[in-house]
């Protein structure tokens, strides 16, 4: 027996038997659809930024990690060495490439182990200073030889206001497969890890206290003979006239004291200096100015090959 519920409804309403639609709260009934199911499949711009995502992962953990580590340098040799090849034969060739290296001309030479970081630099040109073979270790390592050491340079080069210098020491490591004559060195880099304070250390670096006085002493006279060149102690308000002249006050070794840096080979020189500067100025009329730079200065000396010292580099301190 057919069971229907017609007419308009108002209020709650039940129907038994064919139930096409309750409607409970009264009013117009519709058909409600069902839920449309989710899409399982990744849409384009989640696999991007997916994509993305492990790409900065992943070179997070590059720069974490660095440079691959060296192999543990040997404290003796391993295995049976070329009965006639010297350290000293290794040591010059490890030289001969440090010397290669300082004619690049950029800042950070591939292949090379010297390294600055400068704002737009023009004209770079760097100078190994000093002996590199003193204090190198050599170790015959089964196959070729292991070698590291301590070397300095300097580097100069054009910056903002003008010729810079700097003094650069630091540490190399190589390895080289002994072919006689035909020896050849592909690349020289820092030690990774770096290595410990005091692992290297110089013993022909040591000069009298005399040379140093004289060292200092003749490096003032220069600077103001040369107008302040990038050697010469500067500071922020020291006059860059091109048309100054310069005149040391006192005696600028008068009462000097003196540190000595075995790892590399340096000597440094400490003590008060006083330099005047004097130019012209010309507008409408020519008038004179001076100025007085003085303060606490540290000479950097280093030992040549000849056994003579060079002045590297004076610095205002203070």
């Amino acid at each position: 027996m057919p069971n229907e519920f017609k007419g308009r409804v108002t209020g709650n309403s039940f129907q038994i038997g064919k139930v096409h639609t309750l409607n409970v709260d009264g009013g117009s009934a519709e058909k409600k659809s069902s839920p449309t199911p989710p899409d399982d499949k990744p849409k384009p711009a989640h696999v991007v930024a997916v994509v993305v995502a492990l790409f900065l992962v992943g070179a997070i953990v590059n720069s974490c990690e660095g440079s691959p580590e060296d192999p543990v340098f040997p404290a003796a040799d391993q295995g049976t060495r070329p009965a006639w090849v010297s350290d000293d034969a290794v040591a010059q060739k490890v030289a001969d490439k440090l010397v290669q290296c300082a004619t690049e001309v950029v800042l950070e030479p591939v292949n090379c182990p010297q390294t600055h970081s400068a704002s737009s630099p023009r004209n770079v040109r760097w100078e190994l200073v000093g002996d590199p073979r003193d204090g190198m270790q050599v170790r015959w390592a089964g196959d070729r030889f292991l070698a590291r050491g301590a070397a300095v340079m300097t580097v100069s080069y054009e910056a903002e206001h003008g010729r810079a210098l700097e003094v650069k020491g630091f540490h190399f490591q190589t390895e080289v497969p002994w072919r006689g004559d035909q020896t050849r060195i592909d690349s020289i880099h820092r030690p990774s890890p770096a290595l410990p304070a005091g692992t290297i250390r110089k013993e022909r670096y040591d000069l009298p206290d005399g040379d140093l006085v004289r060292t200092v002493r003749d490096g003032f006279t220069a600077c103001a003979a040369a107008a302040m060149p990038p050697m010469c102690p500067r500071n922020a308000s020291t006059p860059r006239a091109k048309d100054s002249t310069w005149t040391v006050e006192g005696d600028p070794a008068g009462n000097w004291t003196s540190t000595k840096d075995a790892e590399f080979g340096l000597l440094r020189v400490t003590a008060n200096y006083s330099l005047v500067a004097r130019w012209t100025t010309t507008f409408f009329a020519t008038y004179e100015s001076s100025r007085t730079q003085s303060g606490t200065y540290e000479a950097t000396i280093i030992r040549t090959v000849n056994k003579t010292p060079r002045l590297l580099a004076i610095k205002h301190v203070r």
